[in-house]
């Protein structure tokens, strides 16, 4: 940190902006600490920075992994197919539910819940079955579960085959969508601006779509979880 802090104010710099998730504020503090000004802006495809409800690159995953799964749809949809897809998220939830709803899913593994293969899987199909699907989705955070163990555990106990697809590191890239654009641009003013009013040691926040600043520590002391209504939404329509 000492020689990081030597260097910025070598080049006379008036300030850092970080964008990353825990791991880059927690080094933003340490660079406080030796006189740096600084300010976080939450940058993450997991969404799961406490202080926050919005991650800039959520969005634009969210929307990888939608598409991906939307193509691999084609080929379900001539047969009475399974796919499992694995999307990122590390431990949290918050990618695989929001994709989980946007594609329909049959189940969606989140690590935030404790996984039971007959509850979030086979019965699942068995009901979405009845509803008179043909083709099955499952879609597991990378954190929940092994997408390969369920896609087996399907193939022995329902004698389905199903197509396992990790999506990896896809999901990091493409072009931004216009709300990550927009947010980066929101949040990015924001943070110049709480610098140039000399303030530092600063995180910036989006709530309710009102962008606003938190001190870093009181950041991290938070905790976060799962939108109840949304996961419950997405278990309301699971299977059907």
């Amino acid at each position: 940190q000492q020689k990081a802090a030597a260097t910025c104010k070598l080049l006379g710099l008036d300030g850092i902006v970080g964008i990353g998730g825990d791991g880059t504020f927690r080094g933003l503090q340490d660079l406080a600490k030796q006189g740096i000004a600084v300010v976080g802006i939450p940058g993450t495809i997991d969404n799961d920075i406490v202080c926050t409800d919005y991650t800039i690159g959520f969005d634009t995953a969210a929307n990888t992994a939608v598409e991906c799964i939307d193509r691999l749809r084609d080929t379900m949809q001539s047969h009475e197919r399974c796919s499992v897809v694995e999307v990122m998220g590390r431990h949290a939830g918050y990618l695989a539910l929001y994709v989980g709803m946007s594609v329909g899913a049959t189940a969606v593994l989140v690590p935030e819940e404790k996984f039971n293969f007959k509850r979030d899987v086979a019965d699942q199909i068995r009901r979405a079955r009845l509803s008179g699907k043909t083709n099955f989705m499952i879609v597991v955070a990378e954190g929940a579960a092994s997408a390969v163990e369920v896609g087996e555990k399907i193939k022995a106990e329902l004698g389905l085959d199903p197509r396992v697809t990790i999506l990896g590191h896809i999901q990091r890239g493409g072009t931004p969508t216009a709300k990550d654009r927009v947010m980066a641009t929101r949040m990015g003013y924001e943070a110049v601006h709480v610098l140039a009013e000399g303030r530092t040691n600063r995180v910036i926040c989006s709530n309710d779509d009102k962008v606003f600043d938190l001190d870093i520590e009181e950041a991290l002391a938070m905790t976060k979880t799962l939108n109840p209504e949304e996961y419950e939404v997405m278990e309301a329509m699971s299977g059907v």
